[in-house]
């Protein structure tokens, strides 16, 4: 079974190790916390929203920031791994 998503504009979604995904576009590539739920046999995945703020790799003289309607689309392209793998998920709310 394949841990990567790939989407139609060539961006991509990869399981890196148990907390960690990578969202990759182009020479852009930042890493993505996924905590789990509480609960032995609860399975949820949090995606950590808090943590898509800077770009890991980019092309030089490219912002270091994440905008926030980049960081929706990789949020939208996570949800839709988990989807895909039939994962279930949720994204961060602001206080967690």
């Amino acid at each position: 079974m394949s841990r990567k998503k790939t989407f139609d504009d060539g961006s991509y979604v990869e399981w890196v190790d148990r907390e960690t995904l990578k969202y990759t576009s182009g020479d852009f590539s930042v890493l993505v916390w996924v905590d789990f739920e509480p609960g032995l046999f609860s399975g949820g995945r949090i995606i950590k929203a808090s943590s898509i703020k800077n770009w890991d790799a980019k092309p030089a003289g490219s912002p270091a920031t994440i905008d926030e309607d980049i960081k929706q689309d990789i949020i939208n392209k996570i949800q839709q791994y988990y989807k895909s793998f039939k994962k279930k998920y949720r994204v961060e709310k602001s206080s967690d």
